[in-house]
């Protein structure tokens, strides 16, 4: 199964270690891809965000909005999971939730 997560939740409010935390989790114990869905154009900038910032170990592919990709997704709205960021507070809950699928 994948995961898929909007990019905009790798960056600001959401925090970047706490990211890498979720997909850390995500790839170890459930996940088999992680995938990150970027719009049209931004892929090589959301990948060089997260290589400087040490968050893209976990990270399968970048994918575009368009591409058909069946999974959880994680974004915040659409989604099997409904978030705004990627925080501290809610880690425990985002673990919570990817552990009951």
């Amino acid at each position: 199964m994948k995961l898929i997560i909007a990019s905009d939740l790798t960056e600001p409010p959401s925090e970047i270690s706490t990211f890498r935390d979720v997909t850390l989790f995500a790839k170890a114990f459930i996940f088999e891809d992680i995938l990150v869905r970027c719009k049209p154009g931004t892929r090589t900038v959301y990948w060089d965000w997260l290589k400087k910032h040490g968050a893209h170990d976990y990270i399968s592919y970048l994918i575009r909005e368009d591409e058909k990709e069946s999974g959880f997704i994680m974004a915040s709205n659409k989604a099997n999971l409904n978030i705004e960021r990627i925080c501290t507070e809610n880690l425990s809950f985002i673990i919570n939730c990817l552990r009951s699928i």
